[in-house]
């Protein structure tokens, strides 16, 4: 059988994808009994069109010419961003075209009325590059858990702030350089905002609710905080208490509430997030009756998410179908009313009093503390203080911080990381 397909984008995951069908076609026919024949492949770029014809594609750079094309059964979109991928996708569909996509902001931000739409033309949408690349954390949890209810999702979804956080921990520098370090290796984009913002992180998150959950969040209401405020001194003083920091997505099914949040958060040493490293990505998935779960691999790079490209180029031609999610009744809970335990440092003053005010502070707001250590005085005047909560909820703790700043004895700001008890 063959399936003659049309690629809009040959970027680094396009490009990637070209490559990885010339060289694996053939294993994926013996596997499937499927050709996979590229009809044309279009880019705006017309220096593009060197690496179609490379491995013997037709190029174009007129969108129509891919989009109208009567053999072309399913189009791929990888050229990222809302517009005019939407437009493409949304024209392709009525066409009565399948569409795979890596485009996870696209989905965070308009999947619902794609899917709605695909289901209403009897067509589908193939998405399993767009969360952890070649992962195949998709298929996994739409048709190997389709019987298993997910209760909790804990995910390492971007590999540059996971870079980021594990070469400061390893060389003990600070943001601004692990950053630069990241760039010149190729792991960050010249303005990462995207990344080290914690907005990837929630797109995906958002994919992964509507998954899980049947739930398409709105951007604004999902708790968002990137890494740009964590100190070295807060990941050498988290290993010494046995934790590492890592920014998580975290969702948490409870009742008719769905917590959904993304954050630099303190992993327990031993817990397997805790050791994820470098640029890779994991996501840990508390199931029933499955029990739990831990996806792990490279989750982003052109060969390796074009593996997850293929996949789903592969199951649009087989008729394959990721089942559908029905919305259900549930409820977004606001961060403010999560309670978790918490990590702080205060930079205070080497006078006597200091710990009872900020204690007198915390016990005001119905915080307990568990633990506090003193560290050495780092520069004239100011001591690191480090203390870890007992379970406090999240308005309390804004609360206590914002009193706490404005105390003369301490400088401002001071740091919180929640802490997560899996």
């Amino acid at each position: 059988m063959v399936k003659k397909i049309g690629i809009i984008g040959l970027g680094n995951v396009g490009s990637a994808t070209l490559k990885s069908l010339a060289e694996y076609s053939s294993l994926v026919s013996r596997r499937t009994s499927l050709k996979i024949e590229i009809k044309l492949a279009c880019d705006l770029r017309k220096g593009k069109g060197k690496i179609a014809a490379k491995y013997g594609v037709a190029f174009t750079t007129d969108v129509s010419k891919v989009l109208n094309d009567p053999q072309i059964d399913t189009i791929v979109e990888l050229i990222g961003g809302i517009e005019p991928a939407y437009s493409f996708i949304k024209e392709a569909l009525l066409k009565g075209k399948n569409i795979v996509t890596a485009n996870k902001a696209l989905l965070a931000e308009r999947g619902q009325e794609l899917f709605f739409l695909a289901r209403k033309v009897g067509k589908n949408i193939g998405f399993e590059a767009s969360v952890c690349g070649a992962i195949p954390l998709i298929k996994s949890i739409s048709e190997g858990l389709v019987s298993c209810e997910i209760k909790k999702i804990y995910g390492i979804l971007n590999g540059t702030t996971n870079y980021i956080l594990y070469k400061m921990g390893q060389e003990k520098i600070d943001f601004s350089s692990a950053l630069r370090r990241a760039q010149k290796k190729g792991f960050a984009e010249k303005k990462p905002h995207f990344d080290i913002s914690g907005i990837d992180t929630l797109n995906k998150l958002c994919i992964l609710s509507y998954l899980c959950f049947g739930v398409w969040p709105s951007l604004k209401r999902v708790y968002t905080e990137g890494i740009s405020k964590i100190d070295m001194l807060d990941i050498v003083y988290a290993e010494e208490l046995n934790y590492r920091v890592k920014l998580l997505a975290i969702a948490k099914r409870q009742g008719k509430f769905l917590d959904l949040r993304v954050h630099p958060t303190l992993v327990p040493i031993g817990h397997p997030l805790s050791g994820v490293s470098s640029t890779y990505n994991a996501v840990y998935l508390d199931t029933q009756p499955a029990g739990d779960l831990l996806f792990y691999g490279r989750g982003a790079g052109g060969m390796a998410t074009s593996s997850a490209v293929i996949s789903d180029i592969v199951s649009m031609s087989l008729d394959s179908k990721i089942s559908e999610r029905k919305k259900e009744n549930i409820i977004l809970k606001n961060i403010t009313t999560v309670r978790s335990r918490y990590y702080m440092r205060f930079m205070a003053y080497d006078e006597p009093g200091v710990l009872a005010k900020v204690s007198k502070i915390l016990a005001s707001q119905h915080i307990s503390i568990a633990s506090v250590t003193q560290k050495e005085k780092l520069r004239r005047k100011f001591v690191p203080v480090i203390m870890i909560t007992h379970a406090a909820k999240e308005s309390d703790m804004q609360k206590a911080l914002l009193r706490i700043d404005k105390l003369s004895v301490i400088k401002s700001p001071s740091q919180i990381i929640r802490i997560e008890d899996f």
